[in-house]
């Protein structure tokens, strides 16, 4: 920066009446397109923008700007994960085409429950610091709800589709009207049509669901090619980038000639030759790999997914007491999925498609094609915001290095929807989304959960204030981690000073500490489980009536009755009755 330049900024930030919310001093900057880290660097945001990135500068900065001492620690993009659905909540309900659980919740009591919290589900993306979020098939109704969310600063910057277009329309999702996540097109007069109508929403991008149902797959998807095609061109006629499911290799690859962006998972059914990958390369296209979201169903829809201290402790509680309460029904889909994880258990080896796709991914990222890092959030067991992490181990177990990995998570993230000059990376005029870890991002993927702060569209934000629990997700929190047999997720909601009583009033425990010695029982009893009979919520206060079992033996059944107190975002006292 020269100095008229730096005389310039001055006067901005002195006379003009602009707040520069955030500098952060003295902090290595990880510069994810160079594959560089600067020692010693400042970084300045002023109204949501970086405006400069400089080594050793001295600023006379307004009152009111969050200054940051960087010193020890990393300053990355904010991270971006590149598939998410909002449409779908994470739950065991969130697919009914896949498993039909209709009879036990309809399908628009999961809308309706993603729709009143998706706030909540973005504050949780924004404190695991991810930035922005890429929703790779919405509904008209989730593309207004974007519009009325983005302008709050804790919010990540979202990038959404509308409804999937597809040649095939699964039967759950007809006559749904703006809440459907589909559009058919059966001619290509229909998906120009399609995309047209998409426009009026001003979906960010769009999103073509290329399915091919046919027992001669290659044939199946040539049946279908002309229409793809016609979508993808009316698409690029308006400026819009394209997306693609498309996980057989024919299929991906008539997406790619037809002009497709970006595949947003692998394919899955054969390793892609050196032509393929060069195809890739030739068309600038960003491919997402997904794989953790299949062998998540896999765990759910055969009753044996084991949350992590992370997943129990940040996820939704909601979300994941569903899978851990229902009891699974005997179905075909069932028994096939059961079948994939027990040759998982058998052998220790992933399964034949699981290989394909690591394989895949390591010989597309080495070549030089662009890959994103996505977790289709929002798939049974595949937990928004959460399950970022696990995508990304399973990237680098896959073979990636950590660079890469890094760049897949800011940069071309943000080149899978054109947004490389807003945000990505850590440069000037992009917007002020970044994470300052306290450990270096390249040693291990443990230390990109070592958050120490967020800034979000240029303000600063710590994690643990992003997400507000209410009293019931508290308590449901503990009792998810108590039925997991996770004590450290159990004891995380209740405050350091909690006090147990008996209904006489009798104090029992005081402490989390002595808590943790009482409750060691919960990680030794494989069968213990707390079934919620009934629940009343008044305030701050909540009462649960539960079952408690000791083993599936009826004799071993107990009752009681629990009285949570919620002080200051914590559980503060017990009453427990027999």
């Amino acid at each position: 920066m020269n100095k008229s330049h730096n005389l310039l900024l001055l006067l901005l930030l002195i006379h003009s009446g602009l707040i520069a919310q955030v500098l952060v001093k003295n902090t290595n900057v990880l510069d994810v397109e160079n594959k560089k880290i600067l020692s010693g660097y400042d970084v300045v945001v002023l109204e949501g923008r970086i405006i400069s990135v400089e080594k050793g500068k001295q600023y006379k900065l307004p009152p009111g700007t969050d200054v940051i001492d960087g010193t020890g620690k990393y300053l990355v993009p904010g991270f971006a994960d590149a598939h998410v659905h909002f449409f779908q909540s994470g739950g065991l309900y969130a697919r009914p085409d896949v498993i039909d659980l209709r009879k036990y919740q309809p399908h628009n009591t999961e809308l309706k429950w993603v729709h009143d919290n998706m706030e909540d589900l973005l504050h949780r993306y924004t404190a695991t610091g991810i930035t922005s979020v890429v929703d790779v098939g919405a509904s008209f109704n989730f593309l207004q709800q974007r519009d009325s969310l983005m302008t709050r600063t804790a919010l990540p910057v979202v990038s959404m589709t509308g409804p999937l277009l597809t040649t095939w329309l699964p039967p759950v999702y007809k006559d749904l009207g703006n809440e459907g996540p589909f559009t058919l097109m059966k001619t290509k007069e229909d998906a120009i049509i399609a995309v047209k109508e998409q426009l009026k929403y001003n979906a960010d991008f769009i999103k073509i669901w290329y399915i091919v149902l046919d027992s001669n797959i290659e044939a199946g998807a040539r049946k279908n090619y002309e229409i793809v095609k016609a979508a993808i061109e009316e698409a690029h006629k308006n400026n819009k980038r394209v997306a693609v499911h498309a996980m057989e290799r024919i299929t991906a690859q008539l997406a790619v000639e037809a002009g497709a962006d970006f595949l947003v998972h692998s394919v899955t059914d054969e390793y892609v030759s050196n032509e393929f990958v060069q195809l890739l390369k030739k068309r600038n296209v960003v491919l997402c790999p997904t794989l953790v979201v299949g062998g998540n169903y896999s765990k759910v829809l055969s009753d044996n997914y084991q949350f992590s201290t992370y997943e129990l402790e940040h996820a939704h509680p909601f979300t994941i007491s569903t899978i851990i309460d229902y009891p699974w029904p005997d179905t075909l889909v069932g028994k096939n999925y059961i079948k994939t994880l027990q040759y998982r258990k058998q052998t220790g080896k992933p399964t034949l498609e699981d290989t394909i796709m690591a394989v895949n991914l390591k010989k597309l990222a080495d070549a030089g094609v662009t890959i994103a890092t996505g977790t289709d959030a929002g798939n049974i067991g595949t937990q928004h915001a959460t399950s970022y992490f696990d995508e990304l181990s399973a990237m680098q177990q896959a073979g990636l290095n950590m660079w890469q990995l890094l760049q897949a998570s800011t940069i071309n993230g943000a080149k899978a929807v054109g947004q490389e000059k807003e945000w990505g990376s850590i440069s000037k005029n992009k917007l002020g989304n970044m994470v300052l870890l306290n450990a270096n991002p390249l040693d291990s993927l443990a230390n990109w959960k070592k958050i120490d702060r967020v800034i979000n569209k240029g303000k600063m934000f710590m994690p643990d204030s992003l997400v507000h629990n209410t009293p019931v997700m508290l308590v449901q929190q503990q009792l998810n981690a108590y039925n997991a047999h996770d004590l450290d997720a159990f004891l995380a909601p209740y405050a350091d000073d909690v006090e147990i009583y008996s209904t006489t009033g009798k104090l029992q425990m005081k402490g989390k500490e002595e808590m943790r010695k009482q409750y060691t029982f919960i990680t030794q009893l494989p069968y213990l489980y707390c079934k919620l009979v009934n629940r009343i919520v008044s305030g701050n206060t909540v009462i649960d009536h539960e079952e408690i079992w000791l083993s599936p033996k009826p004799d071993n059944l107990r009752y009681g009755v629990a009285i949570y107190v919620i002080l200051n975002g914590k559980i503060s006292k017990v009453y427990f009755a027999d």
